[in-house]
């Protein structure tokens, strides 16, 4: 069976085992689980981790089948070993989560792009991150921009969040049926 990346997960721990020689286990918040949809959202308990590799802009945890891409931030155990790994994650998140559009971003940047540097994404500010959209594939599909947009509409936009605005229809919407006003 050849290994392939399997989920993403944002928040994640790695715990030790009481034996010395035993791999650690990694508990984590997926948001992403590609083999398995109905996982995103849930901690999951993955055994077995065989090396985590330092990837850029993301840890890639090596486990016996798989490979699972580890956004951070990792949180520790804390000193008190009685806690729940389980517990002990999702207690550390939002009570509400959506799907991380920067996982995509992440993912699909080019590693040597100038804009982001191979992180897909870029801050604005210290508050707003923004997708590069030099790396930005556009795969997310287009929108109409209409109503308050005034110059701007008739025009496409990714719906990605990247920024591009085309003129005409995208190829992949071309043979979409157009009002006639």
């Amino acid at each position: 069976m050849a290994k392939q990346l399997n989920g993403i997960f944002r928040e994640w721990m790695r715990v030790k085992q009481t034996d010395e020689t035993a791999p650690p286990i990694i508990w984590g918040y997926c948001i992403v689980h590609l083999s398995h949809p109905e996982f995103c959202g849930s901690v999951l308990h993955t055994s077995g981790v065989m090396s985590i590799a330092e990837h850029k802009t993301l840890l890639i945890a090596e486990t016996r089948n798989n490979y699972y891409a580890l956004l951070g931030p990792q949180l520790f155990m804390p000193a008190d070993c009685t806690v729940d790994p389980e517990a002990y994650v999702k207690q550390q998140h939002a009570p509400v989560r959506q799907n991380d559009v920067y996982v995509n971003a992440a993912l699909n940047a080019e590693r040597d792009c100038a804009i982001c540097r191979g992180a897909g994404v870029y801050r604005v500010n210290d508050q707003s991150m923004a997708i590069c959209s030099s790396c930005c594939k556009h795969n997310q599909g287009w929108w109409q921009l209409e109503g308050a947009y005034g110059p701007d509409n008739g025009r496409w936009a990714c719906k990605l969040g990247c920024g591009k605005i085309v003129d005409a229809p995208p190829p992949v919407l071309a043979f979409l049926p157009r009002a006639k006003t």
